[in-house]
């Protein structure tokens, strides 16, 4: 209940306060909560294993320091997207390789598109949507219902749907099935299920859901990313679909696959540590 009041009230700062002012407030806020280390740990774990350096050193602070400022614009970005035309969604992010997933779903399996949580990427799928695709979001359902409903209408605002991977995967195999899209982050192992796969030299969760799921619909899997290339413009590039091991044994193939898409995010993140807001230990 707290959580959903305070989402409704954050909701309404943003909403009552014209973009510079809402991001000042945003940019205080992330620095305010970055001095008191509130949910810093995991971030300077995550960018010391990348950087291959002390969770301690002054290059992993700057960084980390960053990511916060980062993603309370883009928590600001979220709560104020139901004022955002598709026509100003469309001039704010610019995207290359539309044909890729044009070209995706000419063979009427649907599309599974994995990323990492790198930019907005709840605007990623918003401007997918804008192309007058059938786009759904997974997520995780909250025991709270009004913080589902909180979200999906937002989502739904902007033509995305959400499907929630611990609820029933059988929705996302319908919406394949459909030729809809189903877009994944996948640098983090919500459901306690993922393997352990080399990732920036080191051992980390990998979710293989993405892979799994693509190989048993025959839906391509495309790589995308979408990041922030100044406060009001963002960059979102949709790769070619990865090309699957589709011979051995099942374990070994799905392992072998998810390597292959652990490989993708690690050049995301790598190109965008700034910008990678993962506030989770991925680590073994």
């Amino acid at each position: 209940m707290l959580i959903f009041l305070g989402y409704k009230f954050v909701e309404f700062l943003a909403l009552a306060t014209p973009y510079p002012i809402t991001y000042l407030i945003a940019s205080v806020s992330a620095r305010i909560l970055f001095n008191l280390n509130i949910g810093g740990a995991a971030l300077k774990t995550n960018v010391a294993n990348v950087l291959n350096l002390d969770k301690n050193d002054k290059e992993v602070t700057a960084i980390v320091r960053k990511i916060y400022i980062n993603w309370f614009i883009t928590v600001a970005d979220f709560l104020k997207h139901t004022r955002v035309s598709k026509e100003r969604l469309k001039q704010s992010i610019e995207v290359t390789g539309l044909e890729n997933l044009a070209k995706a779903l000419e063979k009427g399996k649907g599309v599974v598109i994995f990323t990492a949580h790198v930019g907005n990427v709840e605007w990623g799928a918003c401007r997918v949507a804008a192309e007058g695709h059938s786009i759904w979001a997974a997520g995780l359902h909250r025991p709270y219902e009004p913080n589902n409903k909180f979200f999906e209408s937002r989502r739904l605002a902007k033509g995305v749907g959400i499907v929630y991977v611990n609820k029933s995967l059988l929705t996302i195999f319908r919406i394949l099935k459909n030729n809809g899209i189903i877009a994944m982050p996948t640098d983090w192992d919500s459901q306690g299920t993922a393997h352990l796969h080399d990732f920036f030299g080191k051992k980390a969760y990998i979710p293989s859901g993405p892979v799994e799921i693509a190989v048993k619909s025959g839906a391509p899997l495309i790589p995308c990313c979408i990041y922030r290339k100044s406060k009001y413009s963002h960059f979102m590039e949709m790769g070619k679909p990865l090309k699957l091991e589709t011979e051995g044994e099942k374990k070994e193939l799905i392992d072998i696959n998810t390597a292959k898409m652990a490989k993708v995010l690690e050049k995301y993140i790598t190109e965008h540590l700034d910008q990678w807001e993962m506030f989770h230990d991925i680590w073994a």
